[in-house]
């Protein structure tokens, strides 16, 4: 049953076909919320950014990163701030290993918390198709009158994720709409975080709101604080064109 769901998810997301066809996604990110705060990176949320997430990898690049001419570049072992013709402004390698409970947070470790969580964020619930995540259903949830179906989700090792286990709850439709985890890299913080305004781009559908509060421990939300916030829109997926050596193409959006 649990397996089902999650091709019934998929399905209503766009589809493993469609999904297959696809290199890279795009959108431009606005973020915001106290976390940012908490780690003095505000300039990070004073103008919104364009993220481009690997489907194939886990890279993700966001363009530009806090100056006009800088890129800020996410891989799981190396975050970096780069100039537009390449050159190397600050690094930070196995970047995952860098956190702890001193603050502010460096470029590259606001890179590495934006990237791994925007990369996981695109790439759900498609990834969920792979024999490598272990799945176990819970029991159903009830939020706002609606019942939504709940199923813990284990992440292989190899995955730079927020948190290697983490909840999420699908609607009736199979629309992902929250998902609960701790931020492995903030001191294990538990949070709620709440999908909603999907939309369909070029035949895969994305939720354009997201907003993130903290958990009790009886799985409540507190909505007095938004731990993060992120507004996303103009989603565009990318392919690779056969005959550019393998440069990337930016399709039309519904």
């Amino acid at each position: 049953m649990t397996r089902e769901l999650i091709l019934k998810s998929i399905e209503a997301h766009g589809g493993l076909a469609r999904w297959n066809q696809i290199e890279a996604v795009t959108a431009t990110f606005h973020p915001d919320g106290l976390a940012l705060q908490m780690r003095s990176q505000q300039a990070f949320s004073r103008q919104p950014t364009r993220v481009t997430v690997d489907t194939r990898r886990q890279k993700a690049i966001f363009d530009p990163f806090l100056k006009s001419d800088h890129l800020g570049i996410y891989e799981p072992h190396r975050t970096a701030i780069e100039t537009r013709g390449g050159a190397v402004v600050e690094e930070l390698l196995n970047p995952r290993d860098s956190f702890s409970a001193e603050v502010p947070w460096s470029g590259p470790q606001m890179i590495y918390f934006a990237g791994h969580a925007l990369w996981t964020y695109f790439n759900l619930p498609f990834r969920l198709a792979g024999d490598d995540f272990r799945l176990q259903e819970l029991e159903p949830w009830i939020e706002d009158g609606e019942t939504w179906r709940a199923v813990k989700v284990i992440f292989p090792s190899e995955i730079a994720t927020l948190c290697s286990e983490q909840v999420l709850y699908f609607d009736e439709r199979g629309m992902i709409r929250r998902e609960d985890y701790s931020v492995e890299v903030s001191q294990n913080t538990p949070v709620a975080h709440y999908v909603d305004g999907h939309q369909s781009f070029d035949g895969i559908v994305f939720p354009t709101r997201r907003r993130i509060y903290p958990r009790g421990p009886d799985l409540r939300p507190n909505r007095d604080v938004v731990i993060m916030a992120a507004d996303l829109s103009d989603f565009r997926t990318v392919t690779v064109d056969s005959g550019s050596e393998g440069h990337w193409v930016v399709e039309t959006c519904d």
